[in-house]
């Protein structure tokens, strides 16, 4: 790793650039990711480097990015399709849920290992378009991955190995973290690639297990200090494939646990860890399992609304000292 931080759309353009020098099937296109670098500058200088027959503007049309993408991967190339923000993807669910199913509907003899890059979640403001994270919605489809770095470092890693694997992936982009100084971590170099399905222990813990992804992360290690909680968090990385034996395993030591996340509450992905933890870790509990995320509302425009809607630091500590007390 390199001595100095970057910040995570930094980390994301290096690995893109990398990946276009090595990989000559690799290709990135979008909206506005030719000239002007991609509204949050990922793409900056790609298509100036590396031309644009590999780097290059579509129309206003996510269904057509996707389709064009998983023609493209049919083809034997490996398309890198950038969505501008989570909630634009929608117009293209028919796209992204045929791409997962093509390897089983083909019996292995074809596949779309494309990658789609995400930006989503709440900022600076929110608004019930560019703010929405709905991450689940990609878990539920099949033959997906699904990746939601915390940090550049990881970024880096998992996006590297998206664009080597041989499925497809969303691979989620938090707009907040982009720049964020929590998200700051050394380049970790052009060989750097992390496995999916494996979490990352953020901090070792006896009282409490705190399962998290994305923004919440950092919000997390804030509360615990907040709250004095001895607890042990754990950054899951990715959502398709989940690291299971991880969550587990530490449920299983500390007894309780805290699923926090940004997407709604009602379905959202948290529902599936505590559904699992309640069939394989039962009589290990010594509290109820809580889940902490955003109410079944629209995410506001308003700064005092969106704060209140958005699980924050001394949401997550009240929440901790509820689970630890009880």
């Amino acid at each position: 790793p390199e001595p100095s931080r970057t910040n995570m759309i930094t980390a994301i353009r290096r690995t893109l650039e990398h990946e276009l020098r090595v990989n000559p099937r690799l290709l990135i296109f979008g909206e506005d990711v030719g000239p002007k670098g991609g509204v949050h500058t990922a793409t900056m200088g790609l298509q100036e480097a590396f031309g644009e027959a590999r780097v290059f503007d579509t129309s206003l049309s996510e269904e057509g990015i996707v389709g064009r993408a998983v023609g493209m991967a049919l083809a034997g190339l490996m398309p890198v399709a950038e969505i501008q923000f989570r909630k634009y993807a929608d117009p293209a669910t028919e796209q992204l849920n045929n791409c997962g199913t093509i390897r089983w509907r083909t019996a292995n003899r074809f596949a779309a290992p494309i990658v789609v890059r995400m930006p989503g979640g709440f900022a600076k403001v929110g608004d019930p378009w560019h703010s929405v994270t709905d991450e689940v919605r990609f878990v539920h489809a099949i033959g997906w991955q699904v990746a939601f770095p915390s940090n550049a470092e990881d970024a880096v890693g998992l996006l590297r190995a998206a664009m080597r694997s041989h499925n497809p992936t969303i691979f989620f982009e938090h707009r907040l973290l982009l720049d964020h100084p929590s998200a700051r971590r050394p380049y970790p170099g052009d060989d750097y690639v992390l496995p999916f399905g494996r979490a990352r222990l953020v901090r070792s813990g006896e009282a409490l297990t705190v399962v998290t992804w994305g923004a919440m992360v950092d919000r997390c290690e804030r509360a615990a200090k907040a709250a004095g909680v001895d607890a042990e968090i754990l950054d899951l990385r990715t959502l398709r494939p989940w690291d299971r034996d991880a969550v587990l395993a530490s449920v299983r030591k500390t007894k309780r646990c805290l699923v926090v996340h940004e997407d709604a509450l009602t379905a959202g992905f948290g529902a599936e860890i505590a559904a699992t933890l309640v069939r394989e870790a039962f009589f290990d509990l010594d509290a109820p399992i809580e889940r902490l995320a955003v109410p079944d509302i629209p995410i506001p425009y308003n700064l005092g609304l969106l704060a209140a809607t958005v699980p924050g630091v001394d949401q997550i500590a009240e929440k901790m000292h509820d689970l630890v007390t009880f």
